[in-house]
């Protein structure tokens, strides 16, 4: 039969532990952190592939050794883990195929590609992609206010959380559920291939369970001239490649690791730099002809006699430089709804926390897209002494009738506190539009700056990326020799990281 070039084996342990997928997590952090970056670079190498096929029609073969090594390191990591907790053997660091392990991949290699297949493979892959979004993802999601938690217990959740229950209380793995995830995985293996150009033929719409690919072994008169031998100790499937990929790359493994890890790592520097330079950008465009920013209209009101903005701490000489008159301009702007007389003040934390020592007031210690959340601090509701003749103020303002009440402050360091009461002093706040507009210099030669160093740090990182992904493909072929069609397989030992 016509086999998917993508044959995902397994050979299931029948005698799991009771409780090690329980600590598997944790024993399994050393993977996640190298297939962290692994991925990080297998996402810069399909890139180069997309554009080498999209030019040439051909698949870089370093390229392709290397993502498909990244695929079976990570389908022996979800094998033992917690995609099919197929087995206890722990999975080893390598991304050459391991003949004993009871979780194998292999790819047969595409000898040409259409080009324009890189434009709308990623296209053709949706219905895939959603149909195993719905059986990984969550099956439960709870929201409360702006408060959003999903509890990923979709098919292969739920199905892992049996599976660990079984074998927890009764030392056992209901076949059928252990073939149902192994058959999730396959599928998702197919497509992820698809999608990174490793293959060529589009994945069937199929959960094909069990530990063997559904059109069984071949033998030697397959057409393809591949076969598969019994491993000799577990089962496990053997797949003999014709012709051989050649032979793999000498010298030492660490200056292509290193060169990978330090590609990675400048990749995700120069992102966070892109991500910090694109915010100046918006900060700058949101700024008004006086260098204001405002923030949104925030509606407040409060029974007591102040509401009140507490533990407002303010460095200027962050603000890049001190010697920017424009630094440290604050404006805020209230506007009470029934024209009631307001006043707005900026003092000293200590000062205002001893004026209104004794009187309930509200603080505002949340913001949200509904409104405000207040913290009430306990006392007495009844009104204050006339705010405007208190001496302690750095900055106030009043207005009468529906006018808008505005203060103008210039920013210095220290703690301090806004609040916001009616002219008189009396309680209950009426409800008021409040904006604050802070002052800050043009972000722009700051963000060309950063923008300018993420893209050095992307292109030199891509290109790391690329040098050390290759040499570790060269060092590991997709398809290497793996004994014959009569001699079973030498059990591999477990090599280095790469």
């Amino acid at each position: 039969m016509n086999r998917f070039p993508v044959q995902v084996h397994a050979h299931r342990t029948e005698s799991l532990s009771r409780w090690l997928w329980l600590v598997k997590w944790l024993l399994l952090i050393p993977h996640y952190l190298v297939l962290a970056v692994l991925w990080v670079a297998f996402v810069v190498t399909t890139v180069v592939a997309y554009v080498a096929v999209l030019v040439t029609g051909r698949y870089p073969p370093a390229i392709f050794a290397f993502n498909v090594g990244v695929l079976r390191w990570t389908w022996r990591v979800n094998y033992y883990g917690y995609q099919v907790l197929g087995t206890d053997r722990y999975p080893p660091f390598t991304l050459a195929d391991v003949v004993d392990y009871p979780a194998r991949l292999h790819v047969e290699a595409p000898t040409r590609q259409p080009r324009w297949r890189p434009l709308v493979a990623w296209l053709f892959a949706i219905p895939h992609l959603a149909l195993i979004g719905a059986l990984s993802g969550a099956a439960w999601r709870f929201r409360s206010d702006d408060t959003a938690a999903s509890m990923p217990l979709g098919v292969v959740g739920l199905g892992l959380l049996i599976a660990g229950t079984g074998l927890l209380f009764a030392g056992r793995y209901p076949r059928g559920l252990y073939d149902l995830l192994l058959g999730v995985a396959r599928w998702s293996l197919r497509v992820t291939a698809y999608l990174a150009l490793l293959t060529t033929r589009y994945p069937p719409f199929r959960l094909d369970q069990g530990d063997d690919e559904p059109d069984g072994p071949t033998g030697p008169d397959s057409p393809d001239g591949s076969s598969i031998q019994p491993h000799a100790d577990d089962g496990a499937r053997l797949i003999t490649e014709a012709p051989p990929q050649g032979p793999a790359a000498q010298g030492s493994a660490a200056t292509p690791a290193v060169a990978l890890v330090a590609g990675v790592a400048m990749l995700l520097l120069g992102a966070g730099t892109g991500a910090a330079g694109a915010a100046l950008i918006g900060l700058g465009h949101n700024r008004d002809a006086n260098g204001y920013v405002t923030s949104p209209r925030l509606q407040v009101s409060s029974p007591t006699a102040a509401i009140t903005v507490e533990g407002v701490s303010l460095h200027v000489g962050d603000l890049w430089t001190r010697n920017l008159s424009s630094i440290g301009g604050v404006r805020v702007t209230a506007t009470s709804a029934a024209g009631t007389p307001l006043f707005l003040g900026i003092a000293e934390q200590n000062a205002v926390d001893e004026w209104l020592t004794g009187t309930a007031h509200d603080g505002i210690i949340n913001l949200t897209r509904t409104g405000s959340r207040y913290e009430r601090t306990s006392g007495t509701v009844r009104g204050v002494p006339a705010p405007a003749g208190q001496s302690f103020w750095l900055a106030t303002a009043t207005a009468t009738g529906a006018a808008p009440t505005v203060l103008n402050w210039q920013a210095t360091d220290g703690d301090f506190a806004v609040v916001l009461t009616n002219a008189d002093g009396t309680p209950a706040v009426s409800p008021a539009t409040v904006t604050v507009a802070t002052q800050v210099p043009d972000p722009t030669p700051l963000a060309v700056g950063l923008l300018g160093g993420a893209t050095a740090l992307v292109i030199l990182g891509f290109w790391l990326v690329y040098l050390g992904a290759t040499r570790i493909g060269r060092r590991h072929p997709p398809n290497p020799p793996g004994g014959s069609p009569t001699s079973p397989p030498v059990p591999t030992p477990v090599p280095a990281l790469v």
